[in-house]
C-alpha cells in the first residue's frame, strides 16, 4: 500500500498517468508537471503504512506534516517530520495522503469544507477506505478545479459505477490494488500459517 501510495505521489506531480493517456490518443504533450522533490506532504494516519510512506519519502527531502490521533512525537524525531493540527494538514499541503481507519470521526473526513480549505493546487491520495472521502464533493472539487488532482485506490462502492467521475482528467485510479503485490499476498498468507502452527503449538 506505501509503494502505490509513493507511485501516486510520483505520477500526480509528473503527470505521468495524463501525459501518457495523452500519448496513446495521438496527442504529443509534453507537460511533465513538478517534482515530488521538496513538496509539502500531509500524512493524516500514521500507523503502520502512513509512517511506511514518511519512511519512503525521506530521499525526496519533502517537508512531512503529520496528524495522527496519538502522540507521534518520537516518531516524528526520528523522520524530520513536524506533527501538526489538522486544519495546519489541510492548508499547508501540496499532496494529502490518507491512512485512517474507517471510524464514526473519519467517515466522509474529507468533505466539502476539507477541500475547500485544500490548495488549490494541492493533490489528494486515498489508498486507505473508500468511505473516508465524500466521493460526491470530490467528485465536484475535480470538476471546478477547487484541487489539482487526487488519486484513489478506494472507492464507496466497489468496483465503482459512476461512468462521470472515473473518467474525470484529473484523476488517477487503481482497483483496490495496494496490498494485492505479489509479495504482499505471500507475505500476507506465511504469517497466517506461522500464527496457526504457533497457536497449535501452544
Amino acid at each position: 500500500v506505501s509503494e502505490l501510495t509513493l507511485c501516486f505521489m510520483l505520477g500526480l506531480c509528473r503527470n505521468v498517468f495524463g501525459s501518457g493517456f495523452k500519448l496513446k490518443s495521438s496527442e504529443w504533450d509534453k507537460d511533465g508537471g513538478h517534482q515530488l522533490s521538496s513538496k509539502s506532504i500531509g500524512i493524516i494516519g500514521c500507523g503502520h503504512i502512513g509512517s511506511d510512506v514518511a519512511r519512503l519519502l525521506s530521499p525526496f527531502g519533502c517537508t512531512l506534516l503529520v496528524r495522527d490521533i496519538v502522540d507521534k512525537s518520537d516518531f516524528c524525531r526520528e523522520q524530520g517530520a513536524v506533527e501538526v493540527s489538522l486544519n495546519e494538514v489541510i492548508k499547508k499541503s501540496d499532496i494529502i495522503s490518507l491512512h485512517v481507519p474507517l471510524t464514526k470521526l473519519t467517515r466522509q473526513m474529507v468533505n466539502e469544507n476539507f477541500l475547500q480549505r485544500m490548495k488549490s493546487t494541492a493533490f489528494l491520495v486515498n489508498t486507505c477506505r473508500g468511505e473516508v472521502v465524500n466521493q460526491e464533493a470530490l467528485k465536484n472539487a475535480l470538476s471546478q478545479k477547487i484541487i489539482a488532482g487526487a488519486a484513489l485506490d478506494v472507492f464507496v462502492e466497489e468496483p465503482p459505477t459512476d461512468a462521470e467521475f472515473l473518467s474525470l482528467p484529473n484523476l488517477m485510479v487503481t482497483p483496490h490494488i495496494g496490498g494485492n503485490a505479489k509479495e504482499a499476498v505471500e507475505a500476507m498468507g506465511r504469517s497466517a500459517i506461522d500464527h496457526l502452527v504457533a497457536f497449535f503449538r501452544k
